[in-house]
């Protein structure tokens, strides 16, 4: 018989809300039997809309509530205290990224899962969404020939729901949103030093910088790109990936995946052909998210993610993205910064 792990929840924003307790929730391995904030009435409305029996503003008495594994969605600069907490009492801990704030806290919490009998998991959820996944297959399967280059978009729009908190984080935004980019750049040119970096700074209150763009250099000879625009019309992510055999473009938000191969000469008619395969590719993936968008299971790849994180307790493997991972992407975001300073 499989073994159901009890879950409690740390932190009841935006991320927890609309993604963690869903996910949790739609999964037969685990029941989520705990939610805490240390906003009471946060944590209360979390459980009272979700069917959560259990609810706590203290941690100390929310972890004695005998958990196999809290999930961490709280602001980025109190990740290493709760993860380092629970690693103390022996509780699996599955941390949203960034994993800190700090390279010190990281180090800190690192040690703390070594020292401990649990595992410290990082949620990079967007290397595991559909559309991602189907990238990473077709790179395994040759399909895109070698690796040239990828590039990570983001455009934002201070019109969207923002964190309270963003404003207290080096770069506001930028840090921390970057880190869903970087870890898709490291994973496709297997690196991630800075060649160069600029910004534009804000002159205003809020968010520090309309936008900054960095390049990497990875490995065989492979360059990533990160463009960020903070003061855009409307929020779109998106992910090329240009191999000498096929260029592909992932659409972040909608979890779609166009790709299209070599062409022999790009006369008009080709050019035809590659819209309409575009145009049907893109239509059946919005189809696809459409329907997981109303059946409430659009989770942009955290299922996944938690379904391999619990067969990584089962067996003591390596969960699906390491600490050493997650600290490998926060060093990114710190070099871009110190870069543009």
């Amino acid at each position: 018989m499989t073994r159901k792990y009890e879950v409690g929840v740390v932190g009841c924003g935006s991320i927890a809300r609309e993604r963690h307790i869903l996910a949790l929730q739609a999964n037969p391995r685990v029941s989520l039997s705990t939610v805490y904030d240390h906003n009471w009435p946060n944590a209360e409305k979390a459980a009272e809309d979700h069917d959560i029996l259990n609810v706590y503003d203290d941690y100390e008495a929310f972890l004695a509530s005998d958990l196999d594994l809290v999930t961490i969605s709280t602001p980025p600069f109190t990740h290493a205290k709760y993860s380092i907490r629970a690693l103390e009492t022996d509780t699996n801990v599955l941390c949203e990224k960034p994993m800190a704030v700090e390279l010190e806290d990281a180090e800190d919490m690192v040690t703390a899962a070594e020292e401990s009998n649990a595992e410290l998991g990082i949620v990079h959820n967007f290397l595991y969404s559909r559309s991602v996944r189907k990238a990473r297959q077709l790179v395994r399967d040759g399909s895109f020939g070698e690796i040239r280059y990828v590039k990570g978009i983001q455009f934002s729009s201070p019109r969207r729901d923002l964190p309270s908190w963003y404003t207290d984080l080096p770069g506001g935004l930028f840090f921390d949103e970057s880190p869903h980019l970087l870890y898709l750049i490291e994973e496709f040119i297997g690196g991630l030093d800075v060649v160069n970096a600029t910004s534009q700074k804000n002159p205003g209150d809020g968010q520090p910088l309309n936008s900054v763009t960095a390049t990497f250099e990875g490995t065989e000879d492979r360059q990533g790109q990160l463009s960020m625009i903070f003061d855009a019309p409307l929020s779109e992510w998106f992910f090329v990936i240009c191999g000498t055999k096929r260029l592909a473009v992932v659409d972040i938000f909608r979890d779609i995946i166009v790709h299209v191969g070599q062409e022999e000469e790009h006369s008009p008619l080709e050019v035809l052909q590659t819209s309409i395969s575009g145009l049907g590719q893109f239509g059946y993936g919005m189809v696809k998210s459409g329907i997981h968008t109303l059946q409430g299971d659009l989770f942009f790849g955290f299922e996944t993610v938690l379904d391999q994180y619990l067969n990584s307790i089962e067996s003591s493997a390596s969960p699906p993205v390491t600490p050493e991972q997650g600290y490998t992407i926060l060093q990114g975001s710190h070099s871009v910064l110190n870069e543009i300073k």
